[in-house]
């Protein structure tokens, strides 16, 4: 194993110059073909670009600062309420005030509990102006999950939705919170949506009002408080941001992130991303109590000064009306999203209730969170141009642990299951999981990654830092190789199975069974075999029009037989009308192994492929 020195950044920026110019072939020496030490996706990298500096900020004044010389221009459109930079601000300053007033100061944790609306991000940017930390939670979590999640930061106050206003008070009592500030979906409404949103069924009426206080009442708290003294400056080291995940290992913790984690990536995505400007319209979707949806689709266009059009609950059937109406040029969502728009708008066409949907305007669809394979990028790339876009689809690879994106392929990287190259200044080393040797160029490993947005520490959990981060380097727990400098995703290694001391990724194998034309979805887990260990079991979704058939088993055997080794043909398979997703709409593999062990408990039979 090679191991070189830990470098500065200049140091590092000036090696990494060097090795461009071997790859490129503008000086000779030798490579060692370990991807981590060649970098070879240096060479898609200019030198200017190689040079670049990071923000050394906080994330409210990065933002801010970004914007000073625009502060009319649009920040926000939510339900056809516009609010300018200007406004935006403003609105942060007096939650500034209300924050101190109840107390909290800098290193406090205030979890919100919400989903995007103006008030999740003005309360994220008022955290960090005075040093306090934004803990983000799924405003559906269940109530044990809230009070875990509170007790294990040790909240000092909650901002919540009023939708999940009883579960959070029904906690209270067995947390340290006092205070529950209660947001309404309709408080940044425009008129009259705001007066008539209280009446309509989707409303929440909030009865119980123990130890509550709505959003318009706590911002009131704040009037003449003088926030002067409380304002904090930029510290690379000081934690801003908790993101819950089970992370590497499947249990649940918080990532912490700092300003420069933030920050970074944005700068990042500057470089990467040419054609993403003041004045672009974002259609923001994905959630922000993950970092994909906070920084990804909230902090990255708002610091860049593009207008984010925020829907807090996406209703899949409008999206095209969405996209037209607010003439959308940047989407940033999971493959979940683009089959759903393809979806909706090719059943529209058919029924004739669609007659101008046009995506001419399109600069950037960005699908992550999950891989896009089987032909799918084939598929909305076909989609978009056929509804008049002149983009492909974009992708990239990343994970909580490094605020949100970790590589990134433009529209030129087109190879099925390239998730593209490292983001500037960003390492990634594969290595053998067994021994933590890195290995060479193609070969299949866990991934690594070193640079400027990995995480700090799981927040008070010293025990799983230091599992996760060994020597500077996040060990991901998913698997893949690089070729090319490109990084080409495998699976998550929590899904690996190892069947007679073989692994078995369920990627593969649910690639080969979607590729048969009767089959909409499939995914795979390890299931216990009495010498094996483990073998994989596939649950299929068939599309419509299509029924389980003794000749349909037949296929799909002769398929995986012919396309798989001996340890990735299934062991056995079972037809469900849907798969479950998690949160964040990716497939539980979790929940199914949770529903495969009760099944089994009741002694439920089921059907083998052939003689395995």
């Amino acid at each position: 194993m090679i191991k070189i020195k830990e470098l500065s950044f200049n140091e590092e920026i000036f090696r990494n110059i060097y090795l461009r110019k071997l790859l490129v072939g503008e000086i000779q020496g030798p490579l060692t073909n370990l991807p981590g030490v060649d970098k070879e996706w240096l060479k898609y990298y200019s030198e200017e670009q190689i040079k670049s500096n990071l923000p050394e900020e906080t994330i409210s004044d990065y933002m801010e600062k970004g914007n000073l010389e625009y502060l009319n221009n649009y920040a926000i459109i939510y339900f056809d309420k516009k609010i300018t930079y200007r406004e935006f601000f403003q609105r942060r300053d007096e939650c500034v005030a209300s924050l101190i007033k109840n107390n909290i100061r800098q290193g406090d944790v205030v979890t919100i509990c919400m989903p995007g609306t103006p008030e999740t991000l003005v309360v994220f940017y008022a955290l960090n102006k005075i040093g306090a930390i934004a803990h983000m939670v799924h405003p559906l979590s269940s109530e044990n999950q809230i009070k875990d999640y509170v007790n294990k930061v040790d909240s000092k106050l909650i901002i919540t939705i009023d939708a999940s206003y009883e579960k959070v008070k029904n906690i209270c009592d067995q947390t340290n919170i006092k205070k529950i500030v209660n947001v309404a979906p309709n408080d940044s409404m425009p008129f009259p949506l705001n007066i008539i949103y209280p009446l309509t069924k989707s409303a929440t009426k909030v009865k119980d009002k123990k130890n509550m206080v709505s959003w318009k009442d706590f911002l009131k708290e704040g009037k003449n408080v003088n926030v002067e003294n409380y304002i904090v400056g930029y510290n690379k080291d000081r934690i801003s941001v908790l993101l819950q995940t089970g992370g590497t290992t499947g249990i649940s913790k918080c990532v912490a992130l700092t300003d420069y984690n933030f920050n970074s990536m944005v700068e990042q995505f500057k470089v990467n991303a040419q054609n993403f400007e003041r004045g672009d319209r974002m259609l923001t979707i994905m959630p922000p109590f993950h970092g994909f949806g906070l920084c990804s689709s909230m902090h990255l266009p708002l610091s860049y000064g593009v207008t984010i059009v925020l829907i807090p609950k996406i209703n899949i059937e409008q999206i095209d009306k969405l996209i037209m109406k607010y003439s959308i040029n940047d989407i940033i969502g999971v493959p979940t999203l683009f089959r759903g728009m393809k979806m909706v708008v090719n059943k529209k066409k058919e029924l004739g209730k669609i007659k101008n949907f046009n995506l001419s305007n399109m600069k950037y669809a960005v699908s992550g969170g999950s891989l896009v394979n089987n032909g799918f990028e084939k598929e909305i790339d076909d989609f978009i141009g056929i509804n008049g876009g002149n983009i492909k689809l974009s992708k990239g690879y990343g994970l909580s642990e490094a605020v949100a994106g970790v590589t990134f392929a433009d529209q030129t990287m087109k190879d099925e299951n390239s998730v593209g190259i490292p983001m500037i200044h960003t390492n990634i080393k594969i290595v053998d999981p067994e021994t933590g040797y890195e290995l060479e160029n193609n070969q299949v490993g866990e991934i690594c990654i070193n640079g400027p947005t990995v995480m700090k520490e799981y927040y008070k959990n010293p025990l799983e830092t230091k599992e996760a981060l060994i020597d500077g380097w996040l060990h991901t727990g998913d698997f893949g190789y690089i070729n090319s400098g490109q990084l080409y995703f495998c699976d998550r290694k929590g899904n690996m199975i190892i069947s007679s001391g073989v692994n078995v990724y369920p990627n593969e194998i649910e690639q080969v069974i979607e590729s048969h034309k009767a089959v909409a979805s499939c995914a795979v887990i390890g299931v216990k075999h009495p010498y094996k260990e483990e073998v994989p079991k596939a649950f299929i979704c068939l599309k419509e029009g299509y029924e389980p058939s003794d000749e349909l088993d037949r296929e799909i055997e002769n398929l995986c037989r012919k396309n798989l080794d001996r340890y990735s043909q299934p062991y056995s398979y079972e037809y469900i009308k849907e798969l479950p997703h998690t949160l964040l709409g990716k497939v539980s593999h979790a929940e199914l192994k949770k529903e495969e062990e009760l099944n089994n408990n009741q002694g439920k039979v089921l059907k083998k492929i052939g003689g395995i």
